[in-house]
């Protein structure tokens, strides 16, 4: 069993002007976003760190690999920590599915869980992948982790162990270069929890 697991959220991006959806949207970090990432591989050169796990999009992918640097390990990629899939909305202004398609806008505003976007997933299914990934990771692995990952998959953890409702996760900050240290209480059977980045 996992003792510690580090959760981030990767650095920051290019992400427009206008708010978007981007779940899938394969952005690579911008300067600012490298820039917080050494200042991650800087915060854990001293925390020794067994495993490190990573989204496959290359916004983690980039932020894993300087985590790595002077660490004898390498990352591992988990597919289901991929944001949430936003199908035919992916990369597009919210503004414009809100004037193009308000019913359907309306529809996820009112039903956040499990309202699908056309093509897409559900926070729902999104949930259920990512929950199961960490849990299949914390049962097989031992020592401290690190998982490198998006604000919709640090939610869906947070909420799952922190026993919030899909439909309030959005209350769990996760802003760019966050860091999540979850400890593993054995005489409680739980996730102790708190943010220090």
């Amino acid at each position: 069993m996992v003792d510690k697991v580090y959760l981030l959220r990767h650095g920051h991006i290019d992400n427009g002007s206008e708010k978007r959806y981007l779940g899938r949207t394969n952005i690579p970090l911008n300067r600012q976003g490298k820039e917080q990432a050494h200042i991650l591989h800087d915060y854990f050169k001293a925390i020794p760190i067994d495993m490190i796990f990573t989204s496959p999009l290359k916004r983690c992918l980039q932020t894993a690999r300087i985590l790595c640097v002077d660490k004898p390990i390498t990352y591992h990629i988990v597919e289901a920590f991929a944001e949430i899939d936003m199908g035919d909305w992916e990369n597009v202004e919210m503004s414009y599915i809100a004037s193009h398609n308000p019913e359907l806008y309306a529809q996820r505003g009112g039903d956040l869980e499990y309202f699908t976007p056309p093509n897409g997933e559900s926070f729902h299914d999104m949930a259920k992948r990512v929950r199961d990934a960490f849990d299949a990771i914390t049962h097989h692995a031992t020592g401290t982790l690190l998982i490198v990952a998006h604000a919709g998959v640090n939610r869906m953890i947070l909420s799952y162990i922190l026993g919030i409702e899909i439909r309030d996760m959005f209350t769990i900050e996760q802003p760019y270069a966050c860091v999540n240290e979850l400890t593993w209480n054995q005489q409680c059977m739980q996730w102790n929890y708190q943010r220090v980045l």
